[in-house]
């Protein structure tokens, strides 16, 4: 198990780097901070790596029930060969970086396990420091602890399995974690598309439980990597008129390409307005709100949405919405559905996810095309990824940021 060391080193490197390095701006620069302790972890924990008997010494009798990631210890992934792990960017951690947060009055209430860690703790969720960043990946299991046996849901768990994370911290080379937080990625997925596996799990399960009937008109709004799995999945729903509104015309584009009949490109026109154009101020069946972060999404929705309309809810907001009225919501009779896989019970999320992946399995939606437009960084970029990213939000033009060890 020397390997763990790595994962041992990255942590109390973090915590050094942390007490010594200066915090302002906060709490922006806190994240550029926390990757770059996760980067010079990884690298003190490659040269103790040459040590075996330092890390078996340390490490022995240790972490019996939990299984190993590798990002691939000795390949520099970044200028080709095998593929061990993969991270991506949640749209979250972005608005995160910038200090868009709850507030606390505004904290959800939580599963009873999330409230009692809490209680113990005595910290908010979203308290900062936020950390370890990195909840979206996945990778190869190269060590097995002798209590696992299978995992969470079944299927027995052996040293090479492909594994998709629903947990951090996934911006690594390697990773430790208890065996209910990851899931096998099923036979004929890409490797590549396996490691979106908790960010696909959520987009690819609202797009099949969302409540779109056939001739439906609908509204999508947010034509990112989970709003264009959304819009796929309303086009194979047998939606009559399906719209994408976006900001970033590279999206849109893609949305065109995959079906969508009407692109709105809201910085240069009201997207209510042409929506109320287009259905002779009808509205529409449904009105999805796939943006999160500031509310502007909900805000777009509501105003789309048709007297006894669907208002389906995908994004998560985070601040504040002004000047939100909830009117319509009584006179108009609005249904609201809120589509989200993962904030349930544990045995639950992870049955909403093998749900999602049999979709992907079976060729439901075109994820490579996804893939083409999204950018790709190696580990030791990821404080630049984030700073770059954080520089507009409403603007991001990758549909999906990588992270490749």
């Amino acid at each position: 198990m020397v390997h763990s060391i790595s994962t041992l080193v990255m942590v109390i490197g973090g915590i050094a780097l942390l007490v010594i390095l200066p915090r302002d701006p906060w709490p922006a620069s806190l994240f550029a901070y926390l990757a770059a302790c996760s980067i010079v972890g990884s690298y003190l924990g490659r040269l103790l790596l040459s040590n075996g008997s330092i890390a078996a010494f340390i490490l022995s009798g240790a972490f019996t029930s939990v299984v190993f990631l590798s990002g691939g210890l000795l390949l520099d992934i970044c200028t080709g060969g095998p593929l061990y792990l993969e991270a991506s960017v949640c749209g979250s951690e972005r608005y995160f970086y910038r200090g868009i947060s709850v507030r606390p009055e505004d904290e959800a209430r939580g599963r009873p396990d999330e409230r009692a860690e809490r209680r113990e703790s005595g910290e908010l969720q979203h308290t900062y420091p936020m950390g370890p960043l990195g909840h979206e990946g996945g990778g190869t299991i190269v060590e097995v602890g002798s209590a696992v046996k299978e995992y969470l849901r079944g299927g027995k768990v052996s040293v090479g399995d492909r594994v998709g994370s629903l947990i951090f911290p996934t911006y690594t080379d390697y990773w430790v974690t208890d065996i209910s937080n990851v899931q096998p990625i099923p036979e004929g997925v890409a490797f590549e598309v396996g490691c979106l596996y908790e960010a696909l799990t959520c987009a690819a399960w609202a797009a099949r439980h969302i409540d779109i009937r056939l001739g439906d008109t609908v509204a999508v709004n947010g034509a990112g990597f989970s709003g264009n799995v959304l819009l796929q999945g309303a086009i194979k729903s047998g939606a009559s008129m399906v719209i994408a509104v976006d900001v970033v015309e590279q999206k849109l584009e893609l949305a065109k390409e995959l079906g969508a009949d009407v692109v709105i490109n809201a910085q240069e026109e009201d997207p209510v307005e042409r929506v109320n154009e287009l259905t002779d101020d009808e509205g529409v069946d449904v009105a999805v709100e796939a943006v999160g972060g500031t509310g502007i999404g909900i805000v777009q929705a509501l105003g789309m949405v048709a007297h006894n309309g669907l208002l389906a809810l995908y994004g998560d907001n985070y601040a504040p919405v002004k000047e939100f009225c909830f009117h319509r919501f009584h006179e108009d009779g609005l249904r609201v559905q809120n589509l989200n896989a993962m904030h349930y019970t544990k045995l639950q999320a992870i049955e909403n996810a093998r749900e999602a992946y049999r979709a992907v399995q079976r060729g439901v939606f075109d994820i490579d095309i996804i893939l083409e437009h999204s950018d790709r960084y190696c580990l030791d970029e990821i404080a630049d990824v984030f700073a770059k990213e954080a520089e507009s939000l409403d603007t991001q033009q990758s549909l999906k940021t990588l992270i490749i060890p």
